[in-house]
C-alpha cells in the first residue's frame, strides 16, 4: 500500500494559518512567524522530494474515558508513516481525524450516540478513515500544510536532526530549470538538439539491452565527450534519474545492482567512470552546474543506485569512481554523520567512505608539505654552471639517441606528485618522467604498457596497428582527446613502436615519429597530427613484481599545453590514470 505524493508545493501555497497576523509585529510574532516559517521550508522540501512513501492505519488501541457518561473507553487509531528519512506511527483519536475533514472535506458523517465503540462501528471506521488518508495523500493540494501538521511530521524529522543534517534546496527556474523538472510533465520535455535526442536513444537501449550496459556507457562516454555542454540541466537531470511518464530510468538506476558479487559489477565500470566525468572539468566545461544539479537530486532519488553495493568489497573497479561520487553529493549537500548513515544504510559502506576521506585528508596534507616543491615545478631552470651538461643534452634536437641518454642521466627531474607508490616528475615541462610498481609478470606490464595502453593512460581513447612489421615492430596511431583553449581537440600520434630485449629481466620498448605516408586505406579521424617520443623501461625485480620507468619527449605544444595543468596539480589526470592501470592488475 504505497502512495507517494505526486505533487510539487512552494512556500507560496501555504494555507492563511501560517500568514503573518499583524502588520506590526512583536517581537513573539517574529519569533512564532520564524517558526512557521521552517515548518514551510520543511514541508515544502517533504512534499517536493516525495520522501512520504507510505501511510496506514495498522493498530487500534481503547484507554479509558474519564469524561464521558455515554461510553467507558476512547478508541485511537495508530497510525504508520514511512518517509525516506524516518518511519514513526502515531495515534488519533476519531475526534481528530473529524477535525481534519472538516478543514478539508464536506461534513463528515455524525458519530453515534449509542453504541458508539462497538465491534462492528469500529471496523467500519477503520475503512473508512484508511481511505480517508488514501484521498487525501492523492489529491494534496491547499489542505497539505493541515494535513502535515495533522501527522505531526515536522516534530518527527527535527527530532532526528533531519535540519541540521540536509541543507534546504530552494530550487531556482532561473538558474537550473530544476522547477520546470517538478512542474512540467516529462512529455512535455523535448530535445533541442541531437546531443539532447540522443539521451532518450541511450536511456532506452539501457533499459532494454542490460547485459550490453558496460558497452553502452562506453559508447555514451566517447559520444558525449565534446557535446555534454550542449544538454540543457532539465535534459540532464533526465540523463541522471530517468523520465517516468516514457517510463525509462535514468544512469542512477542503471548502475543499481543489490548484491556485493565481483562480477556483477564487471558492467558498471563503464557506467561509473562515464558518471563521474560528467562533473569533471576536463570532461564537461559545465561540470560545475552539473555537480550543483546532481547535488539537487533528491535523497529518495539518490538511493535508488543502492551505491553502498559498490564501495565495499576490495576487488571491485567501479569502487573509486563510486566513492568520488558519493563524496561529492555528501560535501555539495554538507551532510552530517547520521544523514550519512541513513543515506549508506550499511555499516561496511559508511566504514569504506569514513577510510576515502581519511586518505583524501591526508593527500591534501602531504600535498601542503610539498607546497615548495610544487612552487619550483612553476619555474624553468636557468643554465648554471651546475647544470650546464643537463642544460646542454636538453637544448639537443629531438632525437631517440637524445632521451635515451636522458635516460642515463643523474638530472634534476622535478617532483609532480605521486599517487600509491606511481611517481611523476619533469623538466622544464616538456620532459616526463613516471615510475610505475606493478605488481604482475614482466610479459604481462608490457602487455598492460602497449596493448593495453587505451584502456587506463587518461585521455587516450584509441590505438591500431597499421603495419606489423614483425613480433615485435609495428607501425601504430594513438588517439588523444586534450583540451585546448577551452574546446575539446583529437590528436592522433603516428608512432613506430619497439619492443627491444635487453636481458631476461629488462626490456626496453621505444615510440618515435613516424612521418611516412600512410596505408591508403587509413584515414585519419582527428583535429590534429601530432609528435611525441617515449622510452619505457621494463624491469623485472621479483617472480611477479616488474617496474616500467617511462621518458618522454612531448614535442608536440598542444600536448604539452593539455600536460601543463598536470604537472602544476590543477586537475586529478594522474591520479585518475593510476587508479585505473591498477584495476588492470
Amino acid at each position: 500500500m504505497k502512495q507517494i505524493l505526486s505533487q510539487s508545493f512552494t512556500n507560496e501555497s501555504a494555507p492563511a494559518f501560517f500568514r503573518q497576523q499583524s502588520e506590526k509585529p512583536t517581537v513573539l510574532s517574529k519569533q512564532q512567524n520564524k517558526k512557521e516559517y521552517d515548518a514551510k521550508e520543511l514541508y515544502a522540501l517533504i512534499v517536493n522530494h516525495h520522501m512520504i512513501k507510505e501511510i496506514g492505519i495498522i493498530k487500534i488501541y481503547k484507554e479509558e474515558d474519564r469524561t464521558s457518561i455515554l461510553k467507558n473507553h476512547i478508541v485511537n487509531y495508530v497510525i504508520q508513516i514511512k518517509t525516506d528519512y524516518t518511519d514513526y506511527t502515531i495515534p488519533k483519536r476519531y475526534s481528530e481525524f473529524e477535525k481534519l475533514y472538516d478543514s478539508n472535506m464536506p461534513k463528515f458523517p455524525s458519530k453515534k450516540v449509542i453504541q458508539t465503540n462497538s465491534r462492528k462501528t469500529i471496523a467500519k471506521r477503520q475503512e473508512m478513515l484508511e481511505k480517508f488518508l488514501q484521498y487525501l495523500i492523492q489529491n494534496l493540494d491547499h489542505s497539505l500544510y493541515i494535513f502535515l501538521d495533522f501527522l505531526k511530521i515536522k516534530e518527527q524529522f527535527l527530532k532526528g536532526g533531519f535540519d541540521q543534517n540536509v541543507k534546504m534546496h530552494q530550487f531556482s527556474k532561473d538558474e537550473n530549470a530544476l522547477q520546470d523538472l517538478l512542474d512540467t510533465s516529462p512529455k512535455k520535455i523535448q530535445p533541442n538538439n541531437q546531443a539532447e535526442q540522443m539521451i532518450f536513444h541511450y536511456l532506452q537501449k539501457l533499459n532494454n539491452q542490460i547485459d550490453e550496459r558496460g558497452k553502452i556507457f562506453q559508447k555514451m562516454e566517447k559520444y558525449y565527450f565534446g557535446k555534454i555542454q550542449q544538454i540543457s540541466p532539465l535534459l540532464l537531470k533526465v540523463l541522471l534519474i530517468g523520465d517516468d511518464e516514457r517510463e525509462l530510468q535514468g544512469i542512477m538506476q542503471a548502475l543499481s545492482i543489490q548484491n556485493n558479487d565481483i562480477q556483477s559489477h564487471i558492467s558498471c565500470i563503464n557506467g561509473f567512470q562515464f558518471f563521474r566525468k560528467i562533473f569533471e572539468f576536463d570532461y564537461n566545461p559545465n561540470a560545475e552546474q552539473a555537480i550543483k544539479l546532481f547535488s539537487e537530486i533528491s535523497i529518495k532519488q539518490f538511493r535508488t543506485m543502492k551505491i553502498q553495493y559498490h564501495i565495499c568489497g576490495q576487488q571491485k573497479l567501479c569502487k573509486q569512481d563510486s566513492l568520488m561520487i558519493l563524496n561529492k553529493y555528501i560535501q555539495q549537500n554538507q551532510l552530517k554523520n547520521e544523514m550519512i548513515n541513513y543515506l549508506l544504510n550499511d555499516d561496511e559502506a559508511i566504514r569504506e567512505y569514513e577510510n576515502y576521506v581519511l586518505t583524501y585528508k591526508n593527500k591534501i596534507n602531504e600535498e601542503i608539505k610539498q607546497l615548495k616543491d610544487s612552487i619550483e615545478n612553476n619555474q624553468e631552470l636557468l643554465p648554471t654552471k651546475s647544470n650546464s651538461i643537463e642544460y646542454a643534452i636538453l637544448e639537443q634536437e629531438p632525437s631517440l639517441d637524445q632521451l635515451l641518454e636522458i635516460s642515463q642521466m643523474n638530472l634534476n627531474w622535478k617532483y609532480v606528485q605521486e599517487c600509491e607508490g606511481h611517481i611523476m616528475y619533469h623538466l622544464q615541462g616538456q620532459f616526463i618522467k613516471t615510475i610505475h610498481p606493478v605488481e604482475c609478470s614482466i610479459d604481462k606490464a608490457i602487455k598492460i604498457f602497449t596493448d593495453l595502453k587505451q584502456q587506463w593512460f587518461h585521455g587516450m581513447i584509441q590505438k591500431d596497428i597499421l603495419e606489423q612489421i614483425d613480433e615485435n615492430k609495428s607501425v601504430i596511431v594513438e588517439y588523444y582527446v586534450w583540451e585546448d583553449k577551452s574546446t575539446f581537440k583529437k590528436m592522433a600520434f603516428v608512432s613506430d613502436q619497439e619492443i627491444i630485449k635487453i636481458n631476461d629481466f629488462t626490456y626496453q620498448i621505444t615510440i618515435v615519429p613516424n612521418n611516412n605516408q600512410l596505408p591508403s586505406q587509413y584515414k585519419l579521424k582527428c583535429d590534429q597530427k601530432g609528435q611525441k617520443m617515449s622510452v619505457f623501461l621494463v624491469k623485472q625485480i621479483e617472480l611477479n613484481q616488474s617496474e616500467v620507468m617511462i621518458f618522454q619527449n612531448i614535442m608536440d605544444l598542444t600536448f604539452r599545453t593539455a600536460l601543463t595543468p598536470v604537472i602544476l596539480k590543477e586537475i586529478p589526470w594522474f591520479n585518475n590514470t593510476i587508479i585505473k592501470l591498477k584495476a588492470l592488475l
